[in-house]
C-alpha cells in the first residue's frame, strides 16, 4: 500500500521467540490498518453517532415535515448545513422518535441538508 510504513523486524536471532515474532507481525498489521483509516478512510459521520440527512420540505410554508433517520435512538438535536434557497429550518411540535424528527421550514419546497445527532 502506498504511504504505508512497515515496522522493521529485528534480526532473527535464537533469542527471539515465536511469540515475539507473532506479536511484531500482529502489531505491524494493526499499524497498516490504522494508517489506512486515518489517511483519509474515515468519514465525518463514521467517528460520531450522527447522521447526515437530506430532505425536501413540503409545498406549504411552516408545515411540519417528518424527517427520517437511522440513528436507532431519539436524537438530541440537529444542525442545518445546507439549503438550496434562503429559508429558516426550525423544530416542529411533534415528539421526535427513534426513526424520525419533525421540522418546519418557513418557505415552500426547500432542499435541506442537516446533521442529526
Amino acid at each position: 500500500m502506498p504511504g504505508m510504513k512497515r515496522i522493521a523486524l529485528p534480526m532473527v536471532t535464537p533469542d527471539l521467540r515465536l511469540f515475539d515474532k507473532d506479536l511484531i507481525r500482529s502489531l505491524n498489521d494493526l499499524l497498516i490498518n490504522l494508517s489506512a483509516l486515518l489517511d483519509g478512510g474515515l468519514q465525518f459521520a463514521d467517528n460520531m453517532n450522527v447522521e447526515l440527512v437530506t430532505f425536501n420540505s413540503s409545498g406549504t410554508p411552516d408545515a411540519e415535515n417528518a424527517v427520517a433517520h437511522n440513528l436507532k435512538r431519539v436524537p438530541t438535536g440537529y444542525i442545518v448545513y445546507g439549503l438550496d434557497k434562503a429559508a429558516i429550518v426550525y423544530s416542529g411540535g411533534s415528539a421526535w422518535t427513534s426513526t424520525a424528527i419533525y421540522l418546519k421550514v418557513n418557505v415552500a419546497t426547500v432542499a435541506a441538508e442537516i446533521l442529526v445527532f
